[in-house]
């Protein structure tokens, strides 16, 4: 019986293990300038400078994020790609072991519970990348988990549980859920421990910035609250969640038939603000019916399952105050939903089923998530043999960049070099005044006939819910089925430093 749960965590690690050389991607970028100051100064690594959005400017004002990861990154800053994403594995391993105890408590089955949510693909995606998303699902799973199953070390669990808060500030919201489980269980002065790592970081930052990073980021963060969008944003958190959370495989009968209606009916709502055509309506819909079938599982019957829906629905109640939505901003709530559909009951062969969809939607993204990747990186090393100079665009793209002696171009400023734009991962706008003309041009082509996690052409994202455009594309979908080139890079270069040709028309380069 001890064989079943180290089987199925390596196969869940099978579904990582392979990506550990995936290059710097989207976000890993900021949070290796985050971990770089870190390394520089350990007691205040916000103050480390980063050009994010266009401007450079202290990481305190920009990352919204609290600096757990930069912590934990910081000793491998400078290793090899592959060294730093197998030093984030052991929150994988702590990830697993909390996903076996909450099976156990809430299902009878720590198995069950393991394998739901360690190949759900939106976890498989966490593990591979350089973000603060793993450790707070190991927090979060690990924390709530142990605190359930081990009343004499509640406290201690309550206290995992709360590190959340340390590397995503969507960690505060384990502190109610714990405080409502203790209420439930009587641990409440266990509970209340919960709030002890973000009370240290409060302090901390008082003592470090003057001010608290938290509170700063409040502001940052509500700057998407008009009804449109904050029915965009819920409507694109329930289609990620049925797209790379919980597949509908694991929705109870009749309930789950409801929930899907209901979603479809959300998802129609979101394809038609966002006029989507009739092949992006349809990843729309069925991914907002599949998110509508795992709510469908929520009951409120007993005191357990009270809880998970206020897991669920508490964390979907954040996500619409955030800027905007992505599937990893699912992670920390991921556990509700997904118990409360085993909790519904599930059939060996059906569990079985969507274990095996699981790992295979899983591999597909990822595989598509990793070309993406190296695609840029690829690129990247193309453009900066030409030279050095300028370049507008962020995520993986910015940091291959800079590491090739690239700066990043200020928002409004003139290039006075070489100018290289990425397209896909939001460039910053060149001067007015600028006068390029265009030396090249890469396109960075699809060659997997699988999933496509970010394109235009398809209106899916799993990083977020619009790509890069003039006009952006509004998504929902964390995925589709798209030939659509990943991005294309443009070189461009003043026009007084053009050699002779064609004639030069100065002009700002063209979307």
């Amino acid at each position: 019986m001890r064989l079943r749960p180290l089987v199925s965590a390596l196969l869940c690690f099978g579904l990582v293990l392979p990506f550990v050389g995936k290059p710097v991607h989207v976000d890993d970028a900021n949070f290796l300038v985050l971990a770089e100051g870190a390394a520089a100064d350990p007691w205040r690594p916000h103050a480390v400078t980063i050009n994010w959005q266009g401007t450079t400017e202290r990481a305190f004002d920009v990352l919204s994020n609290p600096p757990g990861v930069a912590w934990w990154l910081a000793p491998v800053v400078d290793a090899p790609v592959a060294w730093q994403h197998l030093w984030m594995l052991p929150w994988l391993a702590l990830a697993l072991f909390g996903a076996w105890r909450l099976g156990r408590a809430f299902a009878g089955d720590g198995v069950a519970g393991l394998l739901v949510l360690g190949t759900a693909p939106v976890v498989a995606l966490a593990a591979q990348s350089l973000t603060p998303d793993l450790p707070l699902l190991a927090c979060a799973l690990a924390g709530v988990g142990g605190f359930l199953t081990s009343p004499k070390r509640a406290w201690a669990w309550a206290l995992v549980a709360g590190a959340a808060a340390l590397f995503r500030y969507s960690g505060v919201c384990l502190i109610p859920l714990l405080l409502f489980a203790g209420w439930q269980r009587g641990r409440l002065r266990a509970a209340a421990l919960s709030a002890a790592p973000l009370a240290a970081l409060l302090l901390h930052d008082l003592a470090a910035y003057g001010e608290v990073h938290l509170l700063a980021m409040t502001g940052f963060q509500s700057v998407s609250n008009t009804p449109r969008e904050v029915l965009r944003k819920g409507i694109a958190a329930l289609a990620m969640l049925g797209g790379v959370g919980v597949l509908p495989l694991l929705a109870p009968g009749r309930r789950g038939a409801l929930g899907a209606l209901a979603g479809a009916a959300l998802g129609l709502v979101g394809a038609w603000i966002s006029g989507h055509d009739g092949a992006q309506a349809a990843a729309t819909v069925a991914f907002t019916a599949a998110g509508g079938a795992a709510f469908g599982s929520l009951r409120l019957s007993r005191p357990e399952d009270r809880l998970l829906a206020a897991w669920t629905v508490g964390g979907f109640m954040f996500l619409l105050t955030l800027r905007f939505t992505a599937a990893r901003y699912w992670l920390p709530f991921l556990a509700g939903p997904a118990l409360a559909a085993l909790r519904a009951g599930v059939g060996p062969r059906r569990l079985a089923a969507a274990i095996a969809v699981n790992a295979l939607v899983a591999l597909g993204v990822s595989f598509d998530d990793l070309e993406m990747a190296r695609g840029w990186q690829r690129v990247a090393a193309e453009v900066s043999a030409r030279g050095s100079g300028q370049f507008a665009g962020h995520w993986g793209w910015q940091r291959a960049m800079e590491a090739a002696g690239w700066r990043a171009l200020e928002e409004g400023e003139v290039p006075t070099g070489l100018f290289a734009v990425a397209w896909a991962p939001w460039p910053q706008e060149p001067g007015a005044a600028a006068c390029l003309v265009p030396v090249d041009q890469w396109v960075i082509e699809d060659r997997f006939f699988g999933p496509r996690v970010h394109t235009a052409a398809g209106a899916a994202n799993v990083h977020a819910f619009v790509v890069a455009g003039l006009p952006p594309t509004e998504t929902y979908a964390p995925w589709t089925l798209s030939d659509e080139p990943y991005d294309r890079v443009s070189l461009y270069r003043p026009c007084g430093a053009a050699l002779e040709g064609p004639a030069e028309t100065g002009q700002n380069p063209p979307p």
